[in-house]
């Protein structure tokens, strides 16, 4: 059994590092933020907020990748906070600082919701669901993960992700205004 966690311990050492997040990437950003906006406006017809957020959504995670000392894969990252080698880089610190940020910049367009997805399990998952001002339905929000991938920010309607199944937290939703 010794030998068998030893050699876990090592493969995760091993094939686990911290990476530099560049905060821009002009390879693929651009396109990203052009496909994440067409998307916003899907929810909001206000094409500078839209641009906004998609801008904050993909390259601020990479900051605070880089605050976090983020490893890769996330779950190994998990297991670094949860043993006090890292402080901060679970899933629903993303979705606090990021709530944070979009906080400052007071967006009018946009509505926020904390979604979460296996509540109370060992395997939760947490996000931002990015909605509508008004006619809100949920499973047509837009999903803002930037855990699942290490900072590299995923994004879908809730309805059309093929990992998890999100629903509202209601009392999380309500916490994300204090950020």
């Amino acid at each position: 059994m010794r030998l068998l966690l030893t050699i876990i311990l090592t493969f995760f050492t091993i094939s686990c590092s911290s990476v530099n997040y560049p905060t821009l990437n002009k390879d693929t950003d651009y396109k990203k933020i052009d496909k994440l906006t067409k998307e916003l406006l899907s929810l909001s017809d206000n094409k500078q907020e839209a641009t906004e957020l998609a801008t904050l959504a993909i390259r601020y995670p990479r900051a605070l990748a880089n605050r976090y000392k983020l490893v890769s894969p996330p779950l190994y990252h998990n297991f670094l906070v949860n043993s006090g080698k890292r402080e901060r880089g679970l899933c629903y610190h993303f979705v606090q600082d990021i709530q944070k940020e979009i906080n400052s910049r007071n967006f009018k367009s946009f509505s926020f919701k904390w979604g979460v997805a296996n509540q109370n399990m060992l395997n939760e998952h947490n996000v931002i669901v990015v909605m509508p001002k008004k006619g809100e339905n949920f499973d047509d929000g837009i999903i803002l993960d930037a855990w699942r991938n290490s900072a590299e920010l995923y994004f879908s309607k809730v309805k059309d992700d093929k990992e998890y199944s999100f629903t509202e937290w209601i009392d999380g939703t309500n916490k994300l205004k204090e950020y």
